[in-house]
């Protein structure tokens, strides 16, 4: 690393450390290190994307936290102290409620349910997790931190936002996770698609590794909720139909952790038959996970054709008159058991089948498909009209090779790596098991 760099690193973690004294001196001792080892990874890595300017624009949200949250830890203390004195009444309550170390924490699966939740009337601190794990590299062997930094990039990478704000809000949950012991239970909400439990196999394998004895670990996790004929997700219910739920939260064993943490590593494993391994075990602990992890591995190349099932699903749905991408986007939502793409990784998906030697996908008007831009009703993007080319008619007919056709392939499924002319691993949808291929570079 640089002169330049250990400068700036140098001088941010003693800054840095000598805010941390603002804390309470228990809680200093508690998580002082964890913090300032998360703090100086995320500095590391927006120097080396930004220099001095990156580690400046970390430092902008990084302080509020720590004014904020230094102050709701002093609260935190000062209540018991203040009850016993008998000096306040009603006010205790109404600060319990706001304060960052209050009785809860709740770890939700995005904003929208975190939005909800904070009219719930239910008490304590709420972080939402939203990485779209299913897309992109987690390689095996990375600490929190680390991951944090690598799926920063790879989300700024896809237009889901500055790399800096991304890294920063996710230091900001990491920090709070970091925390999690200064809460008498932390709930975990979430669902059954296989956005929702690769989230949740990622936080089960963190908490498997932190001492737990003071904090309940509790979780709701649902596929369905009365009077919701199609249900979705978390997102569709009201903040009294949420509430309903805190009732059903069940605390989670050391088996249950157990079984997360032997997932996550199976999905961030370089070898994809470690996952298929995994799937051999009683995941009954976790009754969603197993069609999740399944519906992961339809998103290898298929034996025949080279196509992810969400890209097969996206032609079949063109070719059966579906044009403009938000009908083809619901229409290939429809095919799916457990729908779990947003509409942003979803469009990188059709943007693929448009482009390339060979693309699968054209619009209609001989035009180049594009990305929406960040006005939602851009008629430029809605109103496209897209057809099947002629390979994409082949593909659907077993004639054409995706892969082929552009040449090789580069994507990270969990933690494996397909790269080179030619994909390592395919899968055989007939008898649902991963294939090796013979000579793939």
């Amino acid at each position: 690393m640089a002169d330049s760099s250990k400068r700036i690193i140098s001088v941010s973690e003693h800054l840095y450390q000598q805010l941390l004294r603002a804390y309470p001196a228990a809680f200093r001792h508690q998580y002082g290190a964890q913090m300032t080892q998360v703090f100086l990874d995320c500095c590391r890595v927006a120097y080396q994307q930004s220099g001095t300017r990156g580690v400046l624009q970390l430092w902008i949200p990084t302080l509020g936290d720590l004014v904020t949250n230094a102050i709701a830890e002093h609260i935190s203390m000062l209540i018991p102290r203040l009850r016993r004195h008998k000096v306040l009444f009603h006010a205790p309550r109404r600060l319990v409620l706001h304060r960052q170390g209050g009785p809860m924490l709740h770890i939700a699966n995005g904003d929208s349910v975190g939005g909800t939740l904070r009219h719930t009337g239910l008490p304590g601190t709420i972080v939402t997790w939203k990485d779209i794990l299913h897309e992109g590299p987690t390689p095996a062997g990375l600490s929190l931190g680390q991951m944090s930094q690598l799926r920063a990039q790879f989300l700024a990478d896809c237009a889901l936002g500055p790399y800096e704000e991304v890294l920063a809000d996710f230091l900001s949950r990491d920090t709070t996770l970091a925390q999690f012991a200064a809460h008498q239970e932390v709930i975990l909400w979430f669902e059954h698609d296989l956005y929702d439990q690769l989230q949740l196999i990622q936080l089960l394998d963190w908490f498997s590794r932190q001492d737990r004895t003071t904090s309940t670990i509790s979780l709701i996790c649902i596929n369905a909720f009365p009077g919701i004929a199609h249900f979705l997700g978390l997102g569709q219910l009201n903040a009294s139909q949420l509430r309903s739920l805190y009732e059903t939260r069940r605390p989670l064993t050391e088996g249950t952790f157990t079984l997360g943490s032997e997932a996550w590593k199976a999905f961030c494993s370089p070898d994809p038959k470690a996952l298929e391994a995994f799937l051999q075990k009683d995941t009954s602990a976790l009754p969603f996970l197993k069609a999740a992890l399944l519906r992961h591995l339809e998103q290898f190349p298929a034996l025949q054709g080279g196509l992810s099932r969400t890209e097969r699903q996206i032609l079949e749905v063109v070719a059966s008159g579906v044009h403009t991408p938000l009908e083809i986007f619901r229409a290939t939502q429809e095919q799916e058991e457990s729908p779990f793409l947003g509409d942003t990784p979803f469009w990188f998906y059709l943007s693929g089948l448009c482009t390339g030697r060979k693309p699968f996908l054209k619009r209609t008007d001989g035009g180049t498909f594009s990305l929406p831009t960040a006005d939602s009703h851009d008629p430029a993007f809605r109103e496209q009209v897209l057809a099947l080319t002629e390979e994409g008619q082949n593909a659907l007919v077993g004639q054409t090779d995706w892969i082929k056709s552009k040449s090789g392939i580069d994507r990270w499924l969990g933690g494996v790596h397909l790269q080179g002319q030619e994909a390592a691993w395919r899968w055989d949808s007939k008898l649902a098991t991963l294939v090796q291929v013979q000579g793939a570079a």
